[in-house]
């Protein structure tokens, strides 16, 4: 079992299908950024800037770490733009953490896919932008970057299943008498 597993991608690549698969198996904590974003932004986000962003990231970090202090293992993350996923590092450095980022080969394959959402992100140039940007950079420690072209989420969780040690699902440890 891993403290922390980081779920990463661009919009479109596949990262909150399998995170909720990796969820049910584990039955660990998932947290989405964005909904830690929504606690103060309104319902359209037009009142986003950096502040709001830098100040939902501290309290990630704050509850990421109670859950480890806890004793939570395997707690799920995702929905992080790419420079935070490259400082999971430097802000997890004690935990033991793992991030799988997502990506897809083709980019008209992740058009496709932004376009027939019903809902989330839905800018196909940037979300293409992004895409290529996760392809290009070289992985920050304890990031496998893994092609999701295929779309068969399940196949993406058991790949993630299988660079995690031990598969038992998490919660709180038993009460010490």
């Amino acid at each position: 079992m891993r403290d922390l597993i980081v779920i990463a991608g661009s919009p479109g690549s596949g990262k909150t299908t399998v995170a909720d698969l990796l969820h049910a198996t584990l039955r660990s904590p998932y947290i989405d950024f964005g909904y830690i974003r929504e606690f103060h932004l309104d319902r359209y986000w037009k009142d986003q800037s950096e502040r709001e962003e830098q100040m939902s990231f501290e309290n990630l970090v704050y509850i990421v770490r109670n859950y480890a202090r806890h004793g939570y293992k395997n707690i799920i993350v995702t929905d992080l733009k790419d420079f935070r996923v490259r400082q999971i590092p430097d802000h997890f450095a004690d935990l033991d953490f793992v991030i799988a980022t997502l990506f897809v080969e083709s980019d008209q394959e992740l058009a496709k896919r932004i376009r027939e959402r019903n809902d989330g992100f839905r800018d196909v140039e940037k979300a293409v932008e992004w895409n290529r940007n996760v392809r290009a950079r070289v992985p920050v420690k304890s990031e496998r970057l893994i092609d999701n072209s295929h779309n068969e989420p399940a196949r993406t969780h058991d790949l993630i299943m299988g660079i995690l040690p031990g598969q038992e699902p998490s919660g709180p440890p038993p009460e010490r008498s």
